[in-house]
């Protein structure tokens, strides 16, 4: 486009629809506009002033109107949200004071999937957890490297954990040699554990157990881990 002028009343319409700029500013930016899409000045004027949501539509002439039409532009503001704004806050479900980050890792996913209301894999998840802890207070209660002690919560000769029904059989057998207070813990621990213990089961192998949320509230996994973190702080 050849040499062009921009009217002097829309100059002073930007300059008060865009207060932060200087004029050198607004110039730029209309001649950048004017050369990267071939606008008039009026029009790309119109054009910055749309991302205001104002408008110097009454100050254009035939040609800045002729060219917006033409070009049939529609300018869409973007609305730009930090990446902390933007993501949804996790509910803290459950919580648990770890150094373990494996547990840590599960424990952040279980309030994910709970946030998400995906509450059978929350479930699922949870009894993993509990599972996972009642083998460490059988690991801290009988730590000798004896088969006798190792078959309390493994399965031999494959290895592998044992269930958590036969986790919470093995530990419970055992509760007569604790002293009474500990004893009336673990065992509450074990009743609490046993919620968990055929519903999951359930959950894992049926397609049609499908958990809700207040199946798995009602389960109060919160009050589970807290006793067993009670147990842990006495060693």
């Amino acid at each position: 486009m050849g040499k062009q002028k921009l009217n002097s009343k829309i100059l002073s319409k930007l300059k008060e629809i865009f207060p932060e700029r200087s004029e050198g500013s607004i110039q730029a930016r209309l001649s950048q506009l004017s050369s990267k899409h071939s606008f008039t000045l009026g029009a790309a004027a119109e054009i910055m002033a749309r991302q205001k949501k104002r408008t110097v539509g009454r100050l254009l002439d035939d040609e800045d109107r002729k060219c917006l039409r033409n070009n049939e532009i529609k300018i869409v503001e973007i609305k730009r949200n930090s990446r902390k704004n933007n993501q949804k806050e996790i509910i803290k479900f459950i919580v648990y004071i770890t150094d373990n980050k494996f547990l840590k890792l599960h424990l952040e996913e279980i309030n994910k999937c709970y946030t998400a209301k995906c509450y059978t894999a929350s479930f699922i998840l949870t009894r993993k957890v509990i599972e996972n802890l009642i083998t460490e207070i059988i690991k801290k209660k009988f730590p000798n490297q004896t088969r006798e002690h190792k078959e309390l919560y493994l399965n031999f000769p494959t290895g592998h954990i044992r269930d958590l029904s036969e986790l919470i059989k093995n530990l419970r057998d055992k509760t007569t040699i604790f002293d009474p207070d500990e004893k009336k813990l673990v065992q509450r621990i074990l009743q609490l554990s046993e919620q968990f213990k055929d519903d999951a089961n359930d959950k894992t192998h049926s397609l049609y157990h499908i958990s809700s949320r207040k199946e798995l509230e009602d389960k109060n996994p919160q009050q589970i881990l807290d006793l067993i973190k009670e147990f842990f702080n006495k060693y």
